[in-house]
């Protein structure tokens, strides 16, 4: 029996710029592969008009949405899409990778469903101490929830290598009730991830990250996410070039949105009439690797 394979991602019309970025590098280096968009809200619009540019379709079962934005708000006191993500293991493929949209792709990923054969989760990265406090507080150690195998974990949800079903709508639905005794010892401004690292290391499969395998020696020639915020790599002709490992995606988690100082500055370069077509006020203006993300925002001008 053939196995279907393909790419999730969540968007909605308010990060459209960084969605046909997205998706320029994505289709750039994976022309084939079947992609699936999850809408982060109904405000969709834009997005559908892209469909046929880039040849995603939009994930189906539109029912669960309000269940999974049930679970936002037992987190977050405000209407949020982010939970949505957690409908990747009930959608149409059987092997899959989800990957956030402030994201651009600068490789092939077929490497990655090869590791699907001996792990139930890869993520990014994970195990790596510094990165624990953007997933858990400090206090989580001490509450008897999590073994500390299981808290140092403290993946990186923005990108994950999954198999329909490894995470059921049914076990979801009783760890639910988990939520309260979790939620004290969670980040808000992470959303989803700490809930998301605690249904992948209590789900009983086996999970890892594509940091641990390199850091292993396993699986040779593997390739890592890189974090816009680490300063100092080069970039040539749409790409990290990095000698020690290959980069196959850049992430801006955290480094995108634009601060105060950006809309001040914004707002007075429109007053001056000099603001540029590419400063667009959903991008930071000092945003690190702008211009990797501009070659590929704007490779396709009939999108634009």
């Amino acid at each position: 029996m053939k196995v279907s394979r393909g790419v999730y991602f969540l968007a909605d019309d308010g990060v459209v710029e960084l969605a046909i970025a997205f998706l320029n590098s994505f289709r750039k280096h994976n022309p084939s592969i079947a992609l699936c968009l999850i809408p982060f809200s109904d405000n969709i619009a834009r997005l559908k008009e892209l469909q046929g540019a880039y040849g995603f379709s939009i994930f189906s079962n539109t029912k669960v949405y309000d269940w999974y934005d049930s679970i936002n708000l037992k987190f977050h006191n405000k209407p949020l899409g982010h939970y949505r993500k957690l409908a990747i293991w009930e959608g149409e493929f059987d092997e899959f990778i989800y990957i956030d949209v402030d994201t651009v792709v600068l490789e092939n990923i077929d490497f990655v469903f090869k590791m699907l054969s001996d792990y139930d989760f890869v993520a990014s990265h994970s195990n790596m101490a510094h990165i624990v406090k953007w997933t858990w507080k400090e206090s989580i150690y001490g509450a008897g929830l999590l073994a500390n195998e299981q808290i140092d974990y403290a993946a990186n949800t923005g990108f994950i290598a999954s198999k329909k079903g490894a995470i059921a709508l049914a076990e979801i639905r009783i760890k639910i009730a988990a939520i309260p005794g979790l939620k004290p010892h969670t980040l808000p401004l992470s959303y989803e991830q700490p809930f998301l690292n605690y249904l992948i290391v209590t789900s009983g499969g086996r999970y890892t990250s594509l940091f641990v395998l390199w850091k292993k020696g396993l699986y040779p020639g593997i390739a890592l996410e890189q974090w816009a915020g680490t300063k100092g790599r080069k970039v040539r002709n749409g790409k990290i070039v990095l000698e020690c490992h290959p980069v196959f995606l850049v992430h801006w988690a955290g480094k995108w949105t634009p601060t105060p100082f950006d809309n001040t500055l914004f707002s007075i370069l429109k007053a001056l009439g000099i603001k540029r077509p590419d400063d667009k006020p959903a991008i930071r203006f000092f945003m690190p690797y702008k211009r990797l993300w501009q070659y590929y925002r704007f490779m396709r001008r009939d999108v634009i």
